[in-house]
């Protein structure tokens, strides 16, 4: 993956392409352990700066900041700040206090909303959370190959239909038939990995949106900001995409130029590094190497800015564009969805999972691109990462039956 969110984006690449070869190097654990902790330390103050000052010059206010860990906080922060309600959001909110549980209830988000002095919801910044940057990885895994295992599959049926002596076109085929090649044509493109016969460039892996902000504007304004973010000192639009239909936004991915590493590195000093001692790292260390991480690292970053208005807020939270329901769409209209992709999912996923975990080593990979896996095996793996690793005691957790009922069980009855 290329995360254009982090200043050692590259070097996340190359781990990251390493390991869909099943490459893994002593230092690489450590590496992404420390590029987490570090990165937020340096990307947060600048992105929550740029949205305190376009609320400011669209409101004439300095918003209040507010952190939210489930959906359901901002489904509420946007029914309490819906002043007056349409009839349109009042028929929603009705909809959505009667049958809470139709509106994906109990979501994990990481989310900061940002408030105006009487309540009403601004904007909000958020953090991609690791699944979803694990999935959105392996979609674009998955746009790469597709054309590749489709090209095999094509090739083993017209091997087929010569030796039939038809056209390709002329030859009929059972579902049956038509199964096994697409398996063959997907095992051939995943040892390829294997075998070093096929790469990523970082464009192919690109994710831009590891970040990402969300501005309220008014319908007058929805045309302007983007003319009025790309005039900002160390700001640049450098790509839009305008929705239309049943999802109605502005998206930009916007680079933001980052202070000096002699800037970045005075505002972080005497800031605390003790969270790092629950991911296997030392706070002083951490804090003394923090310098020339900076310096070593890209001077901009890119986020995503949604420019929305209220009502298609609502909407993308109540009504039509239901925001989980789009991702649900994304994940079934995938070109290609089989076990390279879910391999490359898992593959990112235990990736993040160690930057967090306790640990810092990592020998090997529990899942190859090549392999065959149940999504038992990557929780196992996980569980692993944060010492749940002895037998007995993922016997325990992971079963529902602990060892002294096991030991009764073995008996018989006398």
């Amino acid at each position: 993956m290329y995360l254009t969110s982090l200043i050692h984006r590259e070097r996340l690449f190359e781990v990251a392409a390493r390991w869909f070869a099943g490459e893994v190097r002593p230092d690489d654990g450590r590496f992404l352990t420390e590029v987490f902790a570090y990165e937020a330390m340096i990307s947060g103050p600048p992105v929550r700066l740029f949205l305190i000052e376009v609320l400011e010059q669209l409101h004439g206010t300095r918003p209040r900041f507010r952190r939210v860990c489930v959906k359901d906080d901002l489904r509420q922060a946007i029914i309490s700040g819906c002043r007056p309600p349409t009839r349109r959001a009042e028929e929603l909110f009705r909809r959505y206090r009667e049958m809470p549980e139709e509106f994906f209830p109990r979501t994990p988000v990481d989310l900061v909303l940002a408030h105006g002095p009487g309540g009403e919801l601004l904007g909000m910044s958020r953090i991609k959370r690791i699944r979803r940057i694990a999935e959105k990885a392996s979609r674009r895994v998955a746009d790469r190959l597709a054309g590749a295992i489709n090209w095999h599959a094509r090739a083993l049926a017209v091997r087929r239909a010569q030796r039939a002596g038809l056209t390709v076109d002329q030859l009929i085929s059972s579902p049956e038939t038509m199964s096994a090649e697409f398996a063959a044509a997907e095992r051939l493109v995943a040892l390829a990995f294997r075998d070093h016969k096929l790469e990523f460039e970082p464009g192919d892996l690109r994710i831009d949106d590891v970040i990402g902000l969300k501005i309220i504007v008014t319908p007058d304004q929805l045309a302007r900001v983007p003319e009025m973010l790309d005039e900002r000192s160390g700001v640049r639009v450098i790509e839009r995409e305008e929705h239309s239909g049943t999802y109605n936004a502005t998206n930009l991915i916007v680079e933001f130029r980052l202070p000096s590493p002699e800037q970045i590195a005075r505002w972080v000093n005497g800031r605390g590094w003790s969270f790092v001692a629950d991911r296997g790292l030392d706070p002083a260390q951490m804090a003394a190497e923090f310098p020339a991480y900076v310096e070593s690292g890209a001077h901009t970053i890119h986020a995503e800015v949604i420019l929305t208005t209220y009502d298609e807020l609502v909407e993308s939270e109540f009504g039509r564009s239901i925001h989980e329901n789009r991702i649900l769409e994304q994940r079934a209209s995938a070109p290609y969805s089989g076990r390279i992709a879910n391999n490359a999912s898992y593959i990112i996923e235990y990736m993040l999972m160690l930057a967090i975990s306790p640990r810092v080593e990592v020998d090997d990979l529990p899942v190859r691109m090549w392999g065959h896996y149940l999504p038992d095996t990557l929780s196992t793996a996980i569980w692993n990462l944060f010492n749940v690793n002895q037998s007995e005691t993922l016997c325990d957790v992971l079963t529902l039956v602990p060892d002294e009922v096991y030991e009764v069980l073995s008996g018989v009855y006398p």
